[in-house]
């Protein structure tokens, strides 16, 4: 059996800011079929645009995010018309199943991780074995739509081979930097224990951490330097530090092998402030860039959104980065339904007080499979999933209109990104060469003209 697994090109921030990143997900899941002997291709249209024989292929698997969903539907369809089964996975399909279902492009959707589920499936078509029988799938039949439930969570995720990098070419990424080095990512634990309300990743992977030991992410480390030469690394997990012994493990590691490395990754912000010597330690290993929620200036709206941090926090957190010489990429949340005006304002000015490197502004958002879709469904306004894509406001806000949302998130990027000299080549890098200025000023003035 011929697999092929596809991504669609990549959407939203991180493009935006010429972060392409090789799909991990796709390519861990490459490891396990072709451990299990299936042939498997992989191609990312995000850099590869090559022909594609579908008719060459007895299954076709495409990972979806909400953004992108749309291109995956078209990848889909031209799959169905090569005469190949289609299957769906990410952190879109689980929650719209019925849509994705009733479209008749898709044959069955894998739910959460796919490194077991998949292979499954794909014996189960091979041996005609009932589908039903495999928990973490969706899938309609003459009766109806069968959901066999979450899917067996992976404990031992030490047990997972690498990611097949492989089987894409990783110099179409090479675009992708950070410290002048070539930067590509890893992903070292599954799960979130923290829930907030604008995040589906605690459903999607578990609210258990499950962590690769430090022996294992430091292979991999020293793999991608020593084997594939890249010289800086994003850890791209949620919860990168949900240990702060591992962390200094692999931290120990780093220097003890005397690896070159310069690394970014994601990290809260009451982590930070509860682990100072954490931080210390991590940038005496290489740490160059930490990206951390502040979100919002008003406690009331970061109650809201359940994130379990105080504004002060931030300050904070912000010191403590800053003093150990690492670059702080900040994010702020607008447009809560409990801000008016003014809060979005002071969220603004917290940004510009905090003095950043980096600021990322987004519109809030309600993607499927987050709570906050659930509470503010009935205000759904625009159900152009591609426009899920945290520039446009998607849902009729109480108090401010939805051109005054795009307003605003753009005069939050001016007023960071102008507020002193050294800030503006930045801001220009993101009206221009990163095009995502432009695509905020356009879409204010798309609405302009309604």
């Amino acid at each position: 059996m011929r697999v092929l697994l596809l991504n669609p090109s990549t959407m939203g921030v991180f493009r935006s800011v010429r972060v392409v990143f090789p799909p991990l997900g796709l390519l861990y899941l490459a490891s396990s079929l072709r451990n299990r002997r299936y042939d498997v291709t992989v191609v990312d249209r995000s850099v590869d645009h090559r022909p594609i024989d579908y008719s060459s292929f007895d299954v076709v698997g495409i990972h979806s995010d909400t953004t992108r969903y749309r291109r995956a539907l078209d990848l889909a369809r031209k799959a169905k018309s090569g005469g190949a089964k289609v299957v769906m996975g990410g952190p879109h399909p689980c929650f719209v199943a019925e849509d994705v279902l009733r479209s008749g492009l898709v044959d069955a959707i894998v739910r959460g991780e796919g490194e077991e589920t998949f292979p499954q499936l794909l014996d189960a078509w091979n041996n005609g074995v009932d589908l039903a029988s495999i928990p973490g799938i969706i899938f309609r039949t003459t009766h109806g739509i069968v959901d066999t439930g979450d899917p067996i969570r992976i404990a031992d995720v030490d047990a997972i081979d690498f990611p097949a990098r492989d089987l894409v070419d990783l110099s179409l990424y090479a675009q992708t930097q950070l410290a002048y080095r070539r930067l590509t990512s890893v992903h070292t634990s599954r799960g979130c224990p923290h829930q907030c309300r604008f995040c589906s990743s605690s459903r999607v992977d578990g609210v258990k951490w499950r962590a690769r030991s430090p022996e294992n992410v430091l292979a991999e480390i020293e793999h991608l330097v020593r084997n594939l030469g890249f010289g800086a690394l994003a850890f791209v997990d949620d919860n990168f530090a949900g240990s702060s012994k591992r962390v200094h493990e692999i931290c120990d590691g780093i220097l003890q092998r005397g690896l070159d490395v310069k690394w970014w990754c994601f990290c809260r912000v009451d982590t930070i402030v509860r682990h100072p010597d954490m931080i210390r330690h991590m940038a005496q290993a290489g740490a160059y860039s930490v990206f951390t929620g502040v979100e919002a200036a008003s406690s009331e709206v970061l109650n809201y959104i359940h994130k379990g941090i105080g504004p002060d926090l931030a300050r904070e957190a912000v010191e403590i980065l800053r003093s150990n010489g690492i670059e702080i990429w900040a994010s702020y949340i607008l447009g809560s339904p409990e801000e008016d005006r003014n809060d979005i304002l002071s969220t603004i000015r917290l940004a510009c007080e905090l003095d950043t490197e980096i600021a990322q502004f987004t519109l809030l958002t309600p993607y499927p499979g987050t709570e906050l879709f659930e509470d503010l469904k009935d205000r759904i306004s625009i159900t152009d999933w591609s426009k899920y894509d945290a520039v446009h406001a998607v849902f009729r806000h109480p108090s401010i209109p939805r051109l005054e949302l795009q307003r605003l998130l753009l005069r939050a990027y001016v007023a960071f990104y102008l507020r002193h000299s050294r800030s503006i080549a930045g801001f220009f890098r993101f009206l221009s060469s990163r095009k995502y200025g432009a695509q905020i000023a356009g879409v204010a003035l798309e609405k302009r003209k309604e």
